[in-house]
């Protein structure tokens, strides 16, 4: 569940696109829709949690790297994902 912690930002953005090019022809259906993946992305959430509790206490710390953003020589800057015990309880608040 840890490599899937990209799902966090990208279901509730998916869902605000979702409504804002289509919520008049989904109507009533446009709030669940939005509430439904708010709610996915609080339990992928919970799902890392309960991964990253699984590992040891000095192994709490999992990078998900997604791809670079700049590549020059020897620099390097990725875009990429940090699950640790602070951010996944701000993701869980």
């Amino acid at each position: 569940m840890l490599d899937l912690i990209w799902l966090v930002p990208a279901l509730p953005v998916a869902g605000a696109s979702v409504n804002l090019f289509l919520g008049r022809r989904l109507g009533k259906n446009a709030g669940w829709l939005a509430t439904a993946l708010v709610g996915l992305a609080f339990a992928v959430s919970v799902g890392a949690l309960f991964d990253l509790l699984a590992l040891g206490a000095e192994e709490r710390v999992h990078v998900t790297r997604l791809f670079d953003w700049i590549s020059a020589g020897s620099f390097t800057v990725d875009v990429a994902f940090r699950v640790d015990p602070l951010s996944i309880t701000m993701a869980l608040v």
